[in-house]
């Protein structure tokens, strides 16, 4: 009886032993629970904000203003969101997208290539091509403030052309730049390189100015900014020769135009009239 009595009593104790175990445990995970709530309630909150496409994105694509959305939220410091953060840089147009995305998706910085970037130029290049600056003057200035990365320029060369009676029978010259004379002249515009892609565009500050500038002193002469465009390497001649050859303007590309070269005496045909009346 004794022994009966000392066995069950044994087991009695180991089970309130155990018992007591699991309550402590119990009771361990419910303050743990408690203090990560607390925790989690007490963790700072922070602003962020999101760039979502609004619609497939490939690989390449240089934003704009429509491909994506900011969305700016107020999140716990250890939100997942904050991953995908660009509150330094909201305005991501004209950056390069590295991958494809998927409308709805977050555009993150890693997927990201800012266009004052070395490694921008080196991602937009396709086989063949190379990035061209031209700079620009005083009397292009409207070029940076109406054209926007992604636009397109046309390259067009000016000639003076001048019948030159007293020589080579109906022949005629092309003079270069600045020429004045009385002979009979008809300047002409020829499209050279049409839809070049712009990469880059860049208007000096004022402190840029003086140090670009310099000692120049001629107001017409002052570089104002530059743009870079997507050229094919075989086109470098072309830019080398037509500088060389007369006045070189860029112009907006305008969809639908022709390629063909104008001439001031077709096109404004009396002046033509009005110089062979005055001899």
């Amino acid at each position: 009886m004794n022994r009966k009595f000392i066995l069950f009593l044994s087991f009695l104790i180991v089970a309130v032993g155990i018992t007591g175990i699991l309550v402590n445990i119990d009771n361990d995970s419910n303050e743990k629970a408690s203090y990560d709530l607390l925790e989690l309630n007490n963790e700072k909150e922070i602003n962020i904000a999101l760039a979502q496409s609004t619609r497939n994105l490939p690989s390449g694509t240089i934003l704009r203003g429509n491909d994506y959305a900011i969305k700016k939220l107020l999140v716990k410091e250890s939100s997942e969101l904050v991953k995908s953060n660009i509150s330094s840089s909201t305005n991501i147009n004209n950056y390069l997208l590295k991958e494809n995305v998927l409308a709805n998706s977050y555009l993150t910085k890693d997927m990201l290539v800012s266009p004052a970037s070395d490694n921008f130029n080196h991602l937009i290049l396709k086989k063949g091509d190379v990035i061209y600056k031209f700079n620009l003057k005083k009397q292009d200035e409207y070029l940076l403030d109406s054209l926007n990365v992604g636009g397109r320029v046309s390259f067009q060369l000016i000639t003076l052309e001048a019948d030159n009676r007293k020589g080579m029978e109906n022949g005629t010259t092309i003079n270069k730049k600045g020429i004045n004379n009385r002979q009979k002249q008809n300047y002409s515009l020829y499209k050279i390189i049409q839809n070049m892609e712009i990469v880059r565009i860049k208007k000096y500050s004022e402190s840029e100015l003086l140090e670009v500038n310099g000692k120049n002193k001629k107001t017409e002469e002052a570089l104002t900014g530059y743009i870079e465009v997507i050229i094919n390497m075989r086109d470098l001649d072309l830019i080398y020769l037509a500088e060389a050859s007369g006045d070189i303007i860029l112009t907006p590309t305008i969809g639908g135009e022709d390629n063909k070269s104008k001439h001031l005496h077709d096109t404004l045909p009396e002046l033509r009239t009005i110089r062979e009346l005055r001899g």
